[in-house]
């Protein structure tokens, strides 16, 4: 083959290998670009999704404070004031489902998700224990329920760290070297209050639901710290006058 016809080949080879070379490696930087663009959209939904579930579930948590204080109302067999039960404030358990099936779709870790569910599936088990609240006669009444505060709380800080890193974040400012894990000092531990939580509430499983009661109930044992928690201004702002 003439010398000149084969540097002319090469030539053109190497000409359309550049092209080609360059195409691909556009195409990489766009596609690299256009998944930086999709994640940067979709990094938005997942805290909004995750913000919107703390709000609701703060919001439930006060929900519960509300009943528990009216559950121990009824537990000593007073009555609540009307005004009480009529200006309850809401469940948000419709939000949290609500808010649980977005981060379903929208979460990156799985892990986000599990803690999600399990969130949500406690604050059905602290329903069961303020039933187990009013309805025991044993003075451990207050137990499950004091356990699935403690349950809920520890909770909520592992779905803050595992929400924030699917967003590539790190802990909050300040968090502590052992975040999210809590030394409270406690005579048993997490994985034994579950079980001890568990243990209680099958002496009631159907008790999966809990309403404000507004009537009176039966009378039943009370520790002493209920006992004066009954006298201060902000309960008998909320007991009905027997006389009335």
């Amino acid at each position: 083959m003439d010398i000149a016809i084969s540097t002319s080949l090469i030539a053109a080879g190497s000409a359309i290998g550049g092209v080609v070379v360059k195409m691909a490696y556009d195409g990489i930087i766009e596609r690299g670009r256009a998944n930086k663009e999709n994640q940067q959209r979709f990094i938005q939904e997942r805290k909004e999704a995750y913000d919107d579930f703390l709000r609701f579930n703060k919001e439930h948590v006060q929900y519960r404070e509300a009943l528990r204080d009216v559950a121990l109302i009824a537990r000593a067999g007073l009555q609540v004031k009307p005004e009480v039960t009529r200006d309850f404030p809401s469940s948000r358990m419709r939000e949290l489902v609500d808010t649980l099936d977005r981060i379903r779709r929208l979460a990156h870790m799985h892990e986000v998700v599990q803690v999600a569910e399990r969130v949500v599936s406690l604050h059905g088990d602290a329903a069961a224990a303020l039933r187990f609240y009013v309805q025991s006669d044993s003075l451990t009444y207050g137990l499950p329920l004091f356990l699935a505060d403690r349950l809920g709380e520890d909770q909520i800080l592992e779905f803050v760290s595992v929400y924030r890193r699917d967003l590539l974040l790190g802990p909050p400012k300040g968090a502590p070297k052992n975040f999210p894990m809590v030394d409270r000092g406690a005579p048993v531990s997490r994985a034994e209050a579950e079980q001890i939580l568990r243990h209680h509430l099958q002496s009631s499983p159907d008790a999966r639901g809990f309403d404000p009661p507004s009537t009176h109930g039966t009378v039943r044992p009370l520790v002493e710290e209920d006992r004066r928690d009954l006298e201060t201004p902000k309960f008998r702002a909320l007991i009905a006058d027997p006389d009335s």
